[in-house]
């Protein structure tokens, strides 16, 4: 597919210091933009050893909850009837705390299976979330131009100071998978809209057939020196296992858990 013209700013570059130790800079190729990795597998009964969850049924876990629908409503985004919270953690986003409620048809966690997942931070601003569900599988990828369109038009429905500070870098098929409850693979599609914000970090958009957006995360630090992502990536499992224990490092670009 078509990729979109990089500005001048990210043609010259850039660095910037995460903490003391990590070189951020623009990339030189792509923050995120690989083809989906083989399916993970992981481990029961992951060794929990960095989970911070919150306790179920908690007023902190009905708060959470609350305030999880609330920006996902201000985005126009809902949770779909019979899907319950499975775990809620108390997180951070770069340095940013973060509240990660992740949402299945079960109130256990089930990594690699279907779930929503949203990335809140204190104020209420929404700084992630997917939809990784059977039912969003297999619909064809829109057109490029369709695809830039639809992310903006919602993106600046809730964000539009955020979305005034993108530029475009590119538009791609990405690909996602995804496991059911009998254990098959369904492979989650959209085009994804890559943009860099005028403060130096990420902001990507995946948009399906049907113009949903299955995928958003907005400021994401990207770690030239490794190649790879520097924030941490609540919306994965393969990550999210790696950090608890219970799965590989995943490669590049994934950040190191």
């Amino acid at each position: 597919m078509r990729y979109g013209i990089l500005t001048a700013a990210l043609a010259l570059g850039g660095a910037c210091a995460l903490g003391a130790a990590v070189l951020v800079t623009a990339d030189a190729g792509d923050p995120g933009k690989a083809s989906a990795a083989p399916a993970a597998t992981y481990s029961t009964g992951p060794k929990e050893k960095n989970v911070k969850p919150v306790a179920k049924g908690s007023d902190r876990a009905k708060a959470a909850t609350k305030q999880s629908k609330d920006a996902l409503a201000e985005a126009g985004l809902t949770i779909p009837e019979g899907w319950h919270p499975a775990q809620i953690r108390s997180e951070r986003h770069e340095d940013r705390p973060v509240t990660v409620v992740r949402y299945e048809q079960d109130t256990t966690r089930d990594l690699g299976g279907e779930h929503i997942t949203t990335v809140v931070d204190d104020e209420g601003t929404l700084y992630g979330y997917t939809r990784m569900t059977v039912a969003g599988a297999e619909k064809p990828v829109p057109a490029d131009d369709k695809a830039r369109e639809t992310a903006f038009d919602w993106l600046r429905g809730f964000a539009p100071e955020h979305a005034d500070g993108l530029s475009v870098q590119w538009v791609d098929q990405h690909d996602e998978e995804v496991r059911d409850k009998a254990g098959a693979a369904h492979t989650v599609s959209g085009a994804k809209v890559k943009t860099h914000h005028e403060n130096g970090l990420y902001t990507w958009m995946i948009v399906d057939g049907d113009g949903d957006i299955v995928t958003y995360e907005r400021d994401v630090r990207w770690d030239g020196a490794a190649n790879r992502r520097a924030t941490q990536m609540w919306l994965h499992d393969k990550w999210i296992a790696a950090r608890e224990g219970s799965g590989p490092q995943p490669p590049s670009p994934y950040a190191q858990s």
